[in-house]
């Protein structure tokens, strides 16, 4: 139970002391394509998650199929004798 306390007690003292020490920037710089690959990433990902995704997605859009009760052969004869 300690080790379960202790590692994310570290994580975040970690985390503290980086944030700390942080020196503050001058400038900022974006690169053209950045907006591109961004763009590119986020696509990429609902992709992977429409893959994995498929049947559930195919369940959801897809039409049901609705199934006809089973009548046997020779019911269909003695029908079709009634009628003539």
């Amino acid at each position: 139970m300690k080790r379960l306390v202790s590692f994310p007690l570290a994580c975040f003292g970690c985390v503290c002391l980086l944030v700390a020490t942080e020196r503050r920037a001058m400038a900022l710089y974006v690169d053209p394509g950045t907006g591109l690959f961004a763009l590119q990433s986020a696509a990429s990902v609902l992709a992977a998650a429409a893959f994995f995704m498929r049947r559930k997605i195919r369940a959801l859009f897809g039409r049901k199929k609705e199934t006809d009760a089973y009548i046997p052969a020779e019911a269909e004869k003695v029908d079709a004798q009634d009628a003539a």
